[in-house]
């Protein structure tokens, strides 16, 4: 009778055990190289479903593009519910970085938030109620690691990888017609972009400073902005309507976005492609 009771307050605590380790396994908090987003539709409501793509705690910069994704996976919640997704520097107390939050309905089963988080070091990630952010529900953590890129054309596209050339015109082939690094006074003139993949930005802007005796530019002299299409890689002017008095210039070809809008100080890093000309 002993030994009977005894296998029974085993079992039922190997299956208490069991019952609560299933619970867990379906509430999971993890970071990902990138996330497969499908859709279901209940009426007029749209619902995604979050898939990790190769689990991972160690993240590249990535310009602008976003290269931390965390997600959320969970049993649906009859009555829906808000959560948000805390990021800190090293642990729960560490440097604010960022917040996003994320609505669930009735009939989600993951929730996910993708950052761009570029300055290398160890990061902090709590989920907690969107409506009281000390209620955590899970953590993990991730790191970022240096950046082996450099400066950036566009998203994560490494810089001066384009062509610019200054052309008496430009043929139906996309050659550069007497191209040359010195130009005349005041001479009309075009250019010429190539790129050796889609440049993804419709608009670029085609830049040109005023260098001095060292090279540094020191004066900002005007920008064009032309509409290439972002799936294109070469773009050309034509009418030699641009011309220039004597001098040395920076010419650069940027995504229009980088731009620089309220100070003009020149000595651009992050191009499509540059070529310095020489003006006489």
């Amino acid at each position: 009778m002993l030994t009977r009771r005894f296998y029974s307050l085993a079992f039922a605590a190997l299956a208490s055990l069991l019952i609560v380790s299933s619970a867990q396994a379906q509430y999971k908090l993890e970071s990902c190289e990138d996330l497969k987003i499908t859709e279901a539709h209940y009426g007029i409501n749209t619902v995604e479903t979050a898939t990790c793509v190769n689990p991972t705690k160690t993240f590249s910069p990535k310009g602008t593009l976003r290269n931390v994704n965390i997600l959320y996976t969970f049993p649906k919640v009859p009555t829906g519910a808000g959560v948000t997704f805390l990021v800190t520097k090293n642990d729960a107390n560490g440097e604010y970085v960022e917040n996003k939050d994320y609505m669930v309905s009735p009939e989600h089963t993951s929730a996910y938030a993708r950052f761009t988080i570029n300055t290398p070091g160890k990061y902090f990630v709590r989920l907690a109620s969107y409506y009281n952010k000390s209620q955590v529900w899970a953590t993990t953590d991730f790191t970022v690691g240096a950046d082996t890129v450099g400066p950036r054309a566009i998203g994560n596209t490494a810089a001066g990888q384009g062509k610019v050339s200054i052309c008496k015109s430009v043929d139906d082939n996309w050659n550069c017609v007497g191209g040359a690094n010195e130009w005349k006074a005041n001479a009309g003139f075009d250019v010429l972009f190539k790129n050796p993949t889609p440049v993804g930005a419709d608009f670029i802007g085609i830049i040109f400073y005023k260098q001095d005796a060292s090279g540094k530019d020191v004066e900002f002299i005007n920008e064009y902005q032309q509409n290439i299409g972002e799936k294109n890689r070469f773009y050309a002017t034509g009418g030699n309507e641009i011309s220039l008095p004597a001098g040395t210039y920076s010419v650069y070809v940027i995504a229009w976005g980088k731009r620089e809008v309220m100070e003009h100080r020149g000595n651009l890093t992050e191009y499509f492609a540059k070529t310095t000309l020489i003006v006489k």
